[in-house]
């Protein structure tokens, strides 16, 4: 079986070449004639291929026109290599053809396959065609074709390192990117190192453009390239998205990246903003050390020379949204703060006033726990990337991360300790500033007073006075009148007789009390009234107190109802005491004020 099929494979092959032999060349020119090459191209090379037809001069010249035209089907950009390769095989048919093209084949063979190249000779009129016309249109074709190639390896070269150059600076930039994930980070890190690969992608920039420039032109050069790139420069505006894409050279729109323009963006901003703000956040915090220093050592308070930091972090904030520098600078502040308004209140514990003593402490404290809140934002924050973003701000104030680090817990440490030491005397300020107290005895001044453990009931506490039950223990209950000074002493203190059949310490939830005072505060007069059970009328006590003579009289008093208000007759010193007769639910008439004299007589 094996044996026949490679009988028949032989027979086939046989046959193949002796019908090849049997081309006629005149027959095979009609094809090439008639543009008939699909079928005419693969007879003419199985033509050229024999021997006996290799020195056929118009074969060769036919050959020469076949390369030459798929020289001219072929891609300048793809199908470089093969390109040159078919130039060169049109270029040497091109050279046999001059060996084999004579006198005597122009003028036996013109009729037949050298029409093409017909003219009129000027002298005689008539057609014909000359040997020189034939080998001139072959060596300006040659010409042509060494130019194709030429100018095509040319092409691949500048193609070659444009796409080269250009993935170098699209991938550089990535790096960068990498690097530097946010332009937070790649300006405020900028370096002499960043700064020199920035530059290096510019000058990589510059150079892809450039071999573009030479691409572009070159392909201008070759006829019918197949290519007309239009260049068109995007900006890098969104640094996280844009940047990453390479552009197809190939197409009819290439679109670049404008890697230089961004570069020198970014190396201006460096220059004129980042380099200068260094320097401003190192001046500001000498600024604030300096002034801590100078509070320190002559005494004086130092708030009023605190520069506005308000410049120097708007343009930070344009790079960092939180930038670790302003957090410090508060916390700086408030300490200043707070030690010049020790600083101005020096001596203040020395006060007889108890409320001063208490406004010193509460500023005190109030910045002390604003200490304590950025000292904390500070001590949680990312410091080692705080260190990338702002390494010449800290290692010019702190030497490094490490002197930074000791700075803020020491700064923590201390802030602390104020703060304990603050609440423990504002705590005490607050205990003390609740009395009234001399030597031997304290009147409560706030509400909800124990009064099981507490030998005055205050009804009245405002700013100015207190007013309420006193209960000894040896006596019956009696009243007080005492007002409130800065020193919290009793420099002024009233006891007067009440009602000891109404007024007690069981029913305190029900008695009320009035007050009334002359507009220069010289005297007050004090009632207390509580309702008679199962009755509409209130028992009350009243009396007038002079603030520089004390007691002037004291009156027990009934009162046909609720009382409604107490007022003085400026004209003729009576006290008032007007009922309200709206909610009157009595049956007896009664009148709708009640009226003592200035001495306690009742009118």
């Amino acid at each position: 079986m094996k044996k026949l099929l490679g009988s028949f494979l032989l027979i086939l092959l046989l046959n193949t070449i002796v019908e090849a032999q049997k081309i006629k060349y005149k027959d095979l020119f009609y094809l090439i004639e008639t543009g008939n090459y699909k079928d005419s191209d693969p007879l003419l090379k199985t033509y050229i291929k024999d021997p006996k037809n290799a020195e056929e001069a118009n074969a060769n010249l036919q050959m020469a026109y076949l390369y030459e035209r798929q020289v001219a089907a072929t891609d300048v950009l793809f199908e470089a290599e093969k390109l040159v390769m078919y130039v060169d095989s049109a270029l040497y048919y091109y050279n046999q053809s001059l060996k084999y093209i004579d006198e005597k084949e122009v003028t036996k063979k013109n009729e037949e396959y050298y029409q093409a190249f017909q003219r009129r000779d000027i002298r005689t009129g008539k057609f014909g065609v000359k040997l020189a016309d034939v080998q001139f249109d072959i060596e300006n074709r040659s010409k042509a074709l060494e130019d194709k190639k030429s100018k095509v390896q040319e092409l691949q070269i500048y193609y070659t390192k444009t796409k080269t150059t250009y993935q170098q600076v699209v991938g550089d930039f990535k790096e960068i990117k990498a690097d530097y994930p946010s332009e937070t980070m790649l300006y405020l890190q900028s370096n002499d190192a960043l700064l020199d690969r920035i530059e290096q992608l510019k000058v990589n920039a510059n150079m892809a453009q450039k071999n573009f420039e030479y691409y572009e032109a070159t392909l201008k050069k070759i006829d019918k390239p197949g290519y007309a790139p239009a260049r068109h420069m995007a900006d890098i505006v969104d640094y996280k998205k844009d940047g990453e894409s390479v552009a197809d050279i190939t197409a009819d729109n290439v679109d670049f990246w404008d890697f230089e323009k961004w570069v020198d963006s970014f190396k201006q901003g460096v220059k004129e903003v980042i380099v200068p703000l260094r320097t401003e956040l190192i001046e500001y915090d000498q600024a604030l050390n300096a002034l801590e220093e100078r509070i320190m050592t002559d005494s004086m308070a130092m708030t009023n020379r605190i520069k506005p930091m308000d410049g120097v972090l708007s343009k930070l904030r344009e790079f960092d949204d939180d930038p670790m520098p302003e957090h410090l600078f508060k916390y700086k502040i408030a300490d200043i703060k707070r030690k010049s308004n020790l600083m101005e209140h020096l001596y203040f514990r020395d006060s007889s006033s108890i409320n001063y003593q208490l406004n010193v402490a509460y500023a005190d404290y109030k910045y002390l726990n604003e200490q304590d809140s950025l000292i904390n934002i500070l001590i949680g924050r990312n410091l080692l990337e705080d260190s990338k973003n702002y390494e010449r701000f800290i290692n010019s104030q702190y030497k490094n991360l490490e002197g930074l680090q000791q700075h803020l817990k020491s700064s923590y440490d201390l802030t602390i300790s104020e703060k304990k030491r603050s609440e423990d005397l504002l705590s005490k300020l607050k205990e003390r500033s609740k009395l009234l107290i001399v030597i031997t005895d304290s009147i409560a001044i706030f509400e909800f007073v124990n009064i099981g453990l507490s030998k005055y009931a205050p009804l009245v506490i405002n700013e100015e006075l207190t007013a309420g039950l006193y209960f000894s223990g040896r006596k019956p209950a009696a009243g007080y009148f005492a007002l409130i000074t800065d020193s919290k002493t009793q420099e002024m203190k009233v006891e007067f007789k009440v009602d000891n059949e109404h007024f007690k310490k069981q029913n305190l939830d029900l008695i009320n009390t009035m007050l009334a005072a002359d507009e220069e505060g010289h005297f007050y007069y004090v009632m207390f009234y509580i309702q008679i059970p199962e009755q509409e009328q209130y028992a009350a006590s009243i009396c007038k107190i002079y603030t520089s003579d004390g007691l002037a009289w004291e009156k027990d008093l009934k009162l046909d109802t609720t009382p409604l208000g107490l007022l003085i007759n400026d004209n003729t010193g009576d006290i008032i005491i007007e009922y309200d007769m709206e909610n009157y639910l009595g049956d007896a008439e009664i009148p709708d004020r009640l009226v003592l004299d200035k001495k306690g007589v009742v009118k």
